[in-house]
């Protein structure tokens, strides 16, 4: 079979197989488990009748198959627990806010109040009153001492109103009884 400039070409399964999916798929640097099957089904077509494959190549490709399914799976269950962690990550920095931090930051100590939480491609950023920290600078994390509310001098000044109708308990027992307190 003659190619293009007159060379000849030799195709067997493998390399045309290999050559069809890295044709359609462009530039890949490994072939996935469909691919994968794809190459084992063409090769298994398009075998030789003369000498066909053994059965111990047949077992070897399918022990294959079988490695790069696990691989594919166990890359897909660290991607989902990457995720997973770094969601806890971002539910533990927010719940940073409104806690007062002491960070390290350029050989400074840095005190306050978190504001806000920033992600970006540096990492995690805490707004701590005005100044950003990174996530990684912070040493110590505390709950802030809730302030007493401000009390107004008229809530101190202001006297207790005399009702007149304070009644002694003796007294109060004495009516329900119908014992009234003799006048004499």
């Amino acid at each position: 079979m003659q190619g293009k400039g007159g060379l000849p070409v030799h195709v067997n399964s493998v390399t045309a197989a290999r050559q069809g999916v890295t044709a359609s798929s462009g530039l890949e640097l490994g072939l996935d488990k469909d691919a994968f099957l794809k190459l084992l089904v063409a090769q298994l077509r398009y075998q030789d009748p003369m000498s066909p494959m053994s059965n111990t190549e047949f077992i070897a490709q399918m022990a294959q198959f079988s490695a790069l399914e696990q691989m594919y799976n166990l890359n897909n269950s660290f991607y989902v627990l990457q995720q997973q962690v770094q969601e806890a990550f971002m539910l533990q920095a927010v719940s940073l806010i409104g806690k007062e931090v002491t960070a390290e930051l350029d050989e400074q100590t840095v005190s306050g109040t978190v504001e806000k939480v920033n992600w970006t491609a540096a990492g995690t950023i805490l707004t701590v009153d005005g100044r950003q920290v990174p996530l990684s600078a912070v040493r110590v994390v505390s709950v802030p001492e809730p302030e007493a509310p401000p009390i107004e001098e008229q809530e101190l000044a202001a006297p207790v109103p005399d009702t007149g109708a304070q009644e002694t308990e003796t007294e109060a027992l004495d009516q329900e009884a119908g014992d009234s307190p003799d006048p004499d």
